[in-house]
């Protein structure tokens, strides 16, 4: 298979392990493989096929993960992973600054390449099939893992609450949601009862509270009463 063709089917992106010296050198030279902002290493190349989307960033990291395997030879399959997971799923306001995790099997760990593409590898010696699904051609971690990994790397209580309801939006139940939120438990005070929230429900209950319900005129008012000089 041609380095063309490779590039067509991994969203135009080329690693430099899939490619001789000379390919890079005519590709360079016909101008297919392309100089822009997006990748700042020497292990990849963009090329005249690659587009833009919000997944593009994680697509390829995961390539980067295991330069030297092609992703058809990568068995177990290793996928993207906690905040990143969610944002390729349009789950949350998940920010640039939060780690790009790997789950991965251990007998791929031998060729990971662990200074570029992603913050950090999680090892799993029990990947399934039914543990990730495929989307926009990245293999993405399911939404409740996702989530719990994300909760735990973050105190910031809005942007919680935003992917905790969004998860639910996109088919998580409120009794999931809430066992995942067991480890948000004694974060954030309960604005009406000056406590801190003893369980997954109540941290739940917190976020619909808080977060979700619409601002009351009285609320309205005090904001206002508060901001005034």
């Amino acid at each position: 298979m041609g380095y063309r063709e490779i590039a067509a089917r991994q969203r135009g992106f080329l690693l430099r392990s899939q490619l001789t010296e000379e390919e890079i050198k005519e590709a360079r030279e016909t101008g297919f493989i392309i100089n822009e902002h997006l990748l700042y290493t020497k292990q990849a190349f963009e090329t005249q096929l690659s587009g833009y989307s919000t997944s593009d960033t994680y697509y390829w990291a995961w390539l980067l993960a295991f330069p030297t395997i092609p992703p058809e030879q990568r068995n177990p399959m290793p996928y993207m992973a906690g905040s990143a997971a969610l944002r390729i799923r349009g789950i949350g306001r998940i920010g640039s600054g939060d780690p790009i995790y790997v789950v991965a099997p251990p007998e791929l760990m031998a060729y990971a390449d662990t200074t570029e593409g992603v913050s950090e590898f999680i090892v799993d010696d029990n990947i399934q099939p039914t543990d990730w699904s495929l989307i926009d051609n990245t293999p993405v971690e399911n939404i409740l893992p996702a989530l719990r990994k994300y909760l735990m790397t973050t105190d910031d209580f809005e942007d919680s609450a935003d992917a905790t309801l969004d998860a639910h939006y996109y088919g998580c139940s409120w009794d999931e949601l809430a066992e995942v939120l067991e480890v948000c438990t004694g974060q954030w005070t309960i604005y009406e009862t000056g406590e801190k929230a003893k369980t997954g429900r109540e941290v739940l209950d917190q976020f619909l509270n808080e977060y979700a319900s619409p601002a009351t005129s009285k609320d309205e008012e005090d904001n206002y009463d508060d901001d005034a000089p």
